[in-house]
């Protein structure tokens, strides 16, 4: 069987799985964002919030920044873009990049201390 542009198992599979990021980006970053600040938060009730700021949970932050980024393609999916919606995407792309270089960091301190 030749496959062409027309066939629909080609692309529909692609274009479902972005229509399905697009719709559960936010919720995945407010999900991983808020086990994140439940990390810290336990840690803090036990008396030391520092001991949270493990490899794992920084690489939850940037997951959570990661879907924040990626809102900004489910916003223009479903209506028309803000302004702020570009700056937030930015803001939260940042975010992520920074929190994974804090977890290499991390586990590099870890594993030499």
């Amino acid at each position: 069987m030749i496959l062409s542009s027309e066939d629909a198992g080609v692309w529909v599979l692609p274009v479902v799985f972005l229509f399905g990021v697009a719709a559960t980006a936010p919720i995945a970053c407010v999900v991983l964002a808020g086990r994140a600040v439940l990390r810290i938060a336990r840690s803090a009730a036990a008396g030391d919030a520092w001991a949270a700021c493990t490899p794992g949970t920084w690489l939850l932050a940037a997951g959570a920044g990661a879907f924040g980024a990626a809102s900004e393609f489910t916003v223009l999916l479903y209506g028309g873009p803000a302004a702020w919606v570009h700056t937030v995407s930015l803001v939260c792309g940042c975010f992520a990049l920074a929190a994974v270089a804090m977890s290499g960091l991390t586990a590099v301190l870890n594993r030499r201390l």
